[in-house]
């Protein structure tokens, strides 16, 4: 593992940030059953569905965690000690939460925390203010809205720990990587 292969990961890493981050898209459904028995149907077209929005974070939380292996591997083939980059990942919140969502979501639980906090991606969304909104439906068992602006869309996504903490996860991931490109990389380059 050279530096080289390195920024390629990063690249990919900030790929992956961008997807995460960019909310367009053709559109999505949604059912949802009614006490009465009734389907009512949901259409949202201009933006992508919240739970594509919680996929495509959870990959990047386990892209920017898996970089950990990636420095360690490249620290070894560079005859510098590993156990730095373990260091820089236990001394820093970020990568910390970084560790516990991306073991999470490989894992499906998490019976170990690396930050003692056991966080946890939570209120994946976004706010669509009425200035994105161009159309809006309303029929009998459905509601068709057609978003024009995504751009003024928000996008939003916490973090909360153990302790009732609540982080930004967007902040977060920013911080984590920070802190490989500012603690770990250094060391890697001649």
């Amino acid at each position: 593992m050279d530096v080289a292969a390195l920024q390629t990961l990063q690249s990919r890493i900030a790929r992956a940030d961008a997807s995460a981050r960019r909310i367009e898209s053709p559109g999505f459904q949604q059912s949802l059953l009614l006490d009465d028995g009734n389907t009512h149907q949901y259409s949202v077209t201009g933006i992508k569905s919240p739970e594509q929005l919680e996929d495509e974070l959870l990959a990047l939380f386990i892209w920017v965690w898996s970089l950990k292996d990636h420095l360690k591997e490249a620290y070894r083939s560079k005859g510098l000690d590993v156990k730095q980059v373990e260091s820089i990942a236990n001394k820093s919140v970020a990568l910390q939460i970084v560790s516990d969502i991306a073991n999470r979501a490989k894992h499906g639980a998490l019976r170990d925390s690396r930050s003692g906090k056991f966080a946890e991606l939570v209120k994946v969304g976004y706010t669509i203010p009425p200035t994105a909104i161009s159309k809006i439906t309303v029929g009998a068992f459905s509601v068709e809205t057609e978003v024009s602006n995504p751009g003024e869309v928000e996008l939003h996504a916490s973090i909360e720990t153990n302790d009732g903490i609540m982080y930004d996860a967007f902040a977060v991931l920013i911080e984590a990587q920070t802190e490989w490109e500012t603690k770990a990389l250094p060391a890697l380059i001649d």
